[in-house]
């Protein structure tokens, strides 16, 4: 096993989806480590709805003592939009050129409207995980992408594309759950579960 693959997102709150998938990949393409990287500011989803220090919390709550994974706060110390170009041209000085960005497939079709899209391609290798019913979109969506980027870059996305659990859980579920009092047991570790109503997070506005 050899590399790191980072795996960017607001993590708002992180939740066992996240941490399966995490490990899948790992596994399937023999990465020694996960790095998780939270959003500061989000260019795509706006505004969080728990601050960066409890994200960040969380997903060092979250991973423990599991040495396969890893948490940077590489966005969240870096002021303005958190985009994924600027954060990859860090990684590269301090990792080396050959990079892997773990992607979510329903963040696939968005990628087009992502900044400076088409340099981004070949500035690291893109890892999709697929979701939940995304299996039957996939060649619509690729078909997409080929009007935006180089079939080169397409066959790479393609290429990139890794069997994984497909877990249905969100974190806007949990939020909503929270919201209206509802368990959030078995979708996020306990240690999460734990930080969450200790710092009464994502209860409505006037708890």
């Amino acid at each position: 096993m050899s590399g790191i693959a980072f795996f960017g997102g607001t993590f708002d709150p992180v939740h066992h989806g996240h941490l399966i998938v995490a490990r899948a990949i790992a596994e399937h393409r023999g990465f020694a480590k996960v790095a998780f990287i939270p959003a500061a500011v989000p260019p795509h989803k706006g505004q969080t709805h728990a601050v960066g220090e409890h994200r960040l919390a969380m997903l060092r709550a979250a991973v423990g003592a599991e040495d396969r994974f890893d948490v940077c706060d590489l966005e969240l110390a870096r002021p303005g939009p958190s985009y994924t170009f600027d954060t990859l041209g860090e990684l590269r000085k301090r990792f080396g050129a050959e990079l892997h960005w773990i992607l979510g497939a329903d963040m696939l079709e968005d990628l087009p409207n992502w900044y400076r899209a088409g340099e981004l391609m070949d500035r690291a290798t893109f890892v999709i995980a697929g979701r939940p019913g995304w299996e039957e979109r996939m060649d619509e969506v690729f078909d997409k992408l080929s009007r935006r980027f180089t079939p080169e870059q397409v066959d790479a996305l393609r290429q990139g594309v890794v069997p994984v659990p497909l877990i249905d859980i969100s974190s806007t579920d949990i939020r909503r759950r929270v919201r209206e009092g509802l368990s959030i047991r078995y979708l996020v570790p306990e240690a999460v579960e734990h930080y969450i109503h200790e710092h009464r997070l994502y209860l409505p506005a006037q708890a």
